[in-house]
């Protein structure tokens, strides 16, 4: 008696799967009945051991690299892609993908999560708006490393500097952490779910070294050589880099300058140096007047590897600011230094009350802290008034981002006068016949405080804001995923991106916008194997309709550690999200699975291309 096993296999180029597949194809013969039972289970393994855990049926294909469209099959294996074409063979799983786009998964090189995923693996609202790779301990705000005499100086300042509750930061840390390689080995044995890489923070790194002086004085040379020591153990331990800031708005706990801000020069220089000894890497820097584009052009031919200046944004009484830094940045270029900028795609708007105005903390006399009773006082005084105005009215230098643009600013939400929301500040004043900032005090105190207003503060002109976003040195980025959560939520801007500036204004092409938010940070960043789908990658993807994807509007929720709110956003339109193989997301909420993201510690040592003219010419 004779039984036949027959299977039809596609397999991937890993020599041991096509191995096995040649070896189950002998046995994919007539078999005999008296050793039926035995061969029939080895064929039992080895089909199993061929099939792909995960093929993407009809999907039309933005590969991340910028190459046109193609419509596809696409297949997984142990969490990378195995297979690309058509009816590629078995899967566990099957999904069919007719009418819609796959792509690479959005890597977001600009995210605040380093507090957050000590209590949350899932970096929430990242993978439900299309995110498969956060990097975080951006502008140097990370928490590590830290020591137990320091850690709440790092929460105070984190609380204050990006907005963050710090009720929720002291319940929600788990300090399960000390040096920036045991932050990396905590939140990796927790698990995340979408992967994770860090900058070592420069301002936790003067912190642990010089405690509360860090804030206030530029650091000794013993001190200099010690913050490099750390530095050198963090890039060992898998750093993608030096987290940094000197932008005059970044203020700690108390109205007291971030640590990052005292540096001199030849901190950041000795710092950088250490970079250039591992030889991968990036300096990120949110950016004040001290520093200029060539200073980090000096800084990016120290390391050899790249600069990024943050933020570039368009403000409205200044526009010519923004296309200056980014013509800078494209002048270094020229010279073979990889200076990049990260640019936004979408309007900076701001929810606030006039407890917590963040962008109006930096114009003096405006309180940085206070209750209630103390906000009421100071805004009845005319004095505080008068001096207010004064100094709105005054012009400065730097990256003051409110100056007067009350045609910008609206009523979001007032419990006693529902009649002005939408309104404008401005258009308000008008009717009252009294000066804006009048206006605006006024209608705060009416409400005790209470009212919520909205400000579009910068990136408001689209045509100026697409010409930056267009330019290849300006990588499309500035989530700020993770803090100011209750003043915006700017995470889901890859969306924004694919439903404002693809389909609707037809700015970019649907390839070109997926290299920019995929391949493009992963070549810059040194993110090896990602943010592209080609066999061998890994599976990183998300899965959305063309027609209908967008960002939606903020929505507050009350889910975070003591009780506190933040902001979120949905994506309508994003049908599913994998991260390493494993679906996260499944288009209406995170799917229970455990958390497959890794921890990305070996980069890239490759010098990068993107807008380097030199760089093309060469290859």
């Amino acid at each position: 008696m004779r039984t036949r096993a027959s299977f039809r296999l596609r397999f991937d180029t890993d020599p041991s799967t096509a191995r096995k597949c040649r070896e189950l194809r002998r046995y994919n013969l007539t078999l005999l009945a008296e050793n039926g039972d035995q061969t029939h289970s080895k064929c039992r393994t080895l089909r199993e051991d061929c099939m792909f855990d995960l093929v993407v049926t009809n999907a039309d294909m933005a590969d991340g690299l910028g190459n046109p469209m193609r419509k596809v099959d696409v297949a997984v294996k142990d969490g990378r892609i195995a297979a690309i074409g058509r009816d590629l063979g078995p899967a566990r799983e099957t999904v069919d993908a007719a009418g819609l786009v796959l792509a690479p998964g959005v890597i977001d090189v600009h995210t605040h999560y380093d507090a957050q995923l000590t209590w949350d693996s899932t970096a929430s609202p990242s993978p439900a708006l299309g995110v498969t790779t956060v990097v975080i301990g951006n502008c140097g705000f990370g928490i590590a490393p830290a020591t137990p005499a320091t850690r709440d100086t790092l929460l105070r300042n984190l609380s204050e500097v990006e907005a963050m509750s710090l009720d929720a930061l002291r319940e929600g840390v788990d300090w399960q952490f000390d040096d920036f390689a045991s932050y990396l080995d905590f939140i990796a044995r927790r698990g995340v779910t979408p992967n994770v890489a860090s900058f070592c923070s420069h301002s936790a790194l003067r912190t642990v070294v010089m405690g509360d002086a860090g804030s206030e004085r530029e650091a000794t040379a013993d001190e200099v050589a010690k913050m490099s020591a750390l530095f050198d153990e963090a890039l060992a331990a898998g750093a993608i880099g030096l987290g940094s800031s000197t932008f005059e708005n970044h203020n700690g706990y108390g109205g007291i300058p971030v640590p990052s801000r005292l540096a001199s020069d030849d901190e950041f220089r000795a710092l950088t140096r250490v970079m250039a000894r591992h030889g991968h890497g990036v300096t990120m820097a949110t950016c004040g007047q001290r520093s200029t584009i060539p200073f980090m052009e000096e800084l990016a031919r120290l390391s050899g590897r790249p600069v990024i200046y943050c933020p570039l944004l368009d403000y409205p009484t200044k526009p010519e600011h923004a296309p200056g830094i980014s013509a800078a940045c494209a002048e270094a270029r020229t010279r073979g230094h990889a200076v990049y900028a990260q640019a936004s795609c979408q309007p900076l708007n701001m929810n606030f009350g006039l407890l917590n105005a963040y962008m109006l903390q930096t114009i003096a006399p405006w309180p940085k802290a206070g209750d209630k009773a103390q906000h009421r006082a100071l805004f009845v005084d005319p004095a505080f008034r008068a001096a207010f105005k004064t100094s709105l009215a005054t012009p400065v230098e730097g990256g003051r981002i409110f100056n007067g643009t009350w045609h910008l600013m609206e009523v979001a939400v007032s419990p006693t006068e529902p009649t002005l929301e939408g309104r404008t500040i401005e258009d308000i004043a008008r009717e009252r016949g009294v000066d804006p900032v009048d206006a605006l005090l006024d209608i705060g105190l009416a409400d005790d405080l209470e009212t919520t207003f909205i400000v579009r503060l910068l990136n408001v002109d689209e045509k100026r804001v697409g010409d930056l976003i267009a330019d290849d040195g300006n990588l499309i980025s500035l989530s700020d995923a993770g803090a100011h959560l209750t003043l915006f939520c700017d995470a889901g801007y890859a969306m924004h991106l694919l439903g404002r500036w693809v389909r609707e204004l037809g700015r970019f092409s649907l390839p070109h916008a997926i290299r920019k938010l995929t391949g493009d940070p992963a070549h810059i960043y040194g993110i090896v194997d990602r943010g592209r789908i080609e066999v061998g990658a890994w599976a990183d993807l998300m899965l959305f309709d063309p027609a209908t994807i967008h960002v939606s509007k903020t929505r507050r929720v009350a889910d975070l550690p003591a009780g506190a709110n933040r902001l979120i956003r949905s994506a309508p339109g994003l049908k599913g999200v994998w991260v390493n193989g494993v679906q996260v997301f499944d288009g209406e909420d995170y799917v229970k699975v455990k958390p497959p993201g890794q921890v990305l510690r070996s980069f890239s040592t490759a010098r990068p291309t993107l807008a380097m003219p030199h760089a093309r010419a060469a290859e």
